[in-house]
């Protein structure tokens, strides 16, 4: 990332942003998306996505809620194998 990014470009806020209000965070981010670096850019949205798909998931009834839990749950542990 350049020096010179505005406040809400800035490491923190942006982590901050994605963990405490995922769709402000995720809006920021994607709108902003060539304002990073190709490494940058993937830990981002990596975050930011898997935030907002639990965000969203208070929305959802609660038996379609368990079934995408384990599919998150499953999806961790098979990145985690395949690193």
């Amino acid at each position: 990332m350049d020096k010179k990014q505005p406040w809400y470009l800035k490491k923190g806020l942006l982590y901050f942003f994605c963990f405490i209000t995922p769709p402000i965070g995720y809006i920021i981010l994607v709108a902003n998306l060539k304002k990073f670096d190709y490494e940058d850019r993937g830990n981002y949205l990596t975050i930011a996505t898997l935030m907002m798909s639990i965000w969203v998931l208070k929305f959802l009834p609660d038996k379609l809620n368990m079934y995408i839990w384990c599919f998150i749950l499953a999806v961790v542990i098979v990145n985690a194998a395949l690193k």
